[in-house]
């Protein structure tokens, strides 16, 4: 007979609290973990969203950082409640105990399964770790009784030294050769013929999905991420035309997606580490990226004019009129990469292009390869990337880099001012346009 239990599911959500702090009401975005009764459809708090709060929370972290401990604990209780459904002996004291029942055995069920299903070894060792913290805040709280020896994280970071589900009592099983599914590779970019690929990218978008297609040229041109495209308002744009560009990244979410109860999609991840009149980000303009621009804004000016837009400084709408979300900016390039893939049929490199996993992101990787093939240095690039380290450049740094390089641009790194970070010397850029068209529609 199947137990009442398995009609609920354990969610995370993001959700919006008022705070009264020093005397003044402040509205938070916050992570939850909830239950979904999946009758009603409705979703209560649960109590474990402490774990959330207190590790994480009021330790000062960022709500992104409080996303995936949370989506972790959720698959983990979800998985329990299937073990539960299919009347596992080994979970069936829960019923009755709940999550005062809980035993690594569990956790060390969950982590064995998720290696057999063929999850590569840094996914599982994530849920581990956050596993790890979990049960620990349990022990801590004495909402579970099992003994077991443990060490609290010091320091900065996560890491938590010797996992208490490598016991080998509990035979955990972690991904092998055996276990590890063949996944398909990711691409970066669009190879040997980038350029010209990337301005044909565009000009499908131009066509199939218009309102993305000067996001598209922020992402190919300038590395911005999905959720710093969507931020992009109108005076955000630093611009003199047809000279130069540059997009101020702003959180504007609070102005942009308060209809938005989850904004992890629109998050602006270079605030995470950057204040924002530091985060400046310069456009490499070319005479496509001016014709977008100018169509973009003849478009935007005509629909405010026939008071279609509900944020008339929004830049980037959905076709309701209202500032596009990052889930629609996804959709809307998914559309263009369709379109783009079935013009490409007879290309020599189409099944690289059609096998491998891409979406938004790999403009950031066009970018930066763009960049590498100007001849900048590592420095240079993650500057131009608007990184804080050189550790994100480095991946697309030739393999023959040596330890010696690598350690002298981390301390030329050192020596640059924050400020810089996003800023491309456009003198340089102009200098190597004169030896080669590295990007397509060459600026006059």
């Amino acid at each position: 007979m199947e137990h009442q239990i398995t009609k609920y599911k354990f969610v995370s959500r993001e959700v919006k609290v008022n705070e009264i702090f020093k005397g003044e009401m402040r509205n938070l975005r916050v992570i939850i973990i909830g239950v979904l009764d999946k009758d009603s459809n409705i979703i209560y708090p649960h109590p474990l969203t402490n774990f959330i709060k207190s590790m994480y929370e009021y330790q000062g972290k960022s709500i992104n950082s409080q996303i995936i401990p949370a989506q972790v604990v959720c698959k983990f209780l979800n998985f329990i409640i299937d073990k539960l459904k299919a009347e596992d002996v080994e979970f069936l004291s829960l019923i009755e105990e709940g999550i005062n029942g809980l035993k690594r055995l569990h956790a060390s069920r969950y982590i064995t399964t998720l290696s057999l299903e063929g999850k590569d070894y840094r996914t599982v060792s994530h849920h581990e770790k956050y596993l790890n913290k979990f049960y620990i805040y349990l022990k801590e709280m004495n909402i579970i009784d099992e003994e077991f020896e443990y060490q609290l994280s010091k320091g900065k970071g996560n890491k938590i030294p010797n996992s208490i589900f490598r016991h080998p009592s509990l035979s955990t099983r972690y991904p092998s050769k055996q276990t590890s599914e063949v996944r398909a590779a990711k691409l970066k970019d669009f190879g040997k013929n980038s350029a010209n690929l990337t301005a044909h990218f565009i000009n499908i978008a131009r066509n199939v999905a218009p309102e993305i297609s000067l996001g598209l040229c922020f992402q190919f041109y300038g590395g911005l991420r999905r959720g710093e495209v969507v931020n992009v308002t109108r005076s955000d744009l630093i611009i003199h035309y047809r000279e130069s560009m540059e997009v101020q990244i702003k959180d504007n979410r609070r102005l942009l997606f308060p209809r938005l109860t989850n904004t992890n999609f629109e998050n602006p991840k270079r605030l995470n580490y950057l204040d924002i009149n530091l985060a400046k980000q310069t456009i490499l303009d070319n005479d496509l990226v001016w014709d977008v621009y100018d169509e973009h804004l003849k478009t935007l000016d005509i629909l405010i004019k026939k008071g279609k837009c509900t944020v008339n400084s929004a830049l980037f709408i959905d076709k309701d009129g209202k500032p596009m979300s990052g889930k629609v900016y996804e959709r809307r390039f998914k559309k263009v990469k369709k379109a783009f893939l079935d013009s490409l049929v007879e290309y020599n490199d189409f099944s690289i292009l059609n096998k491998t996993i891409w979406n938004t992101h790999i403009g950031r990787g066009v970018f930066t390869n763009l960049l590498i093939n100007m001849g900048l240095t590592v420095t240079q690039l993650a500057i131009a990337r608007g990184d804080r380290n050189i550790n994100s450049a480095l991946k697309y740094i030739d393999e023959t880099f040596t330890n010696i390089q690598i350690q002298e641009a981390i301390d030329e790194f050192k020596k640059y001012p924050i400020e810089q970070l996003g800023f491309i010397d456009m003198n340089q850029i102009r200098r190597v346009w004169e030896k080669g068209d590295y990007i397509s529609g060459k600026k006059n």
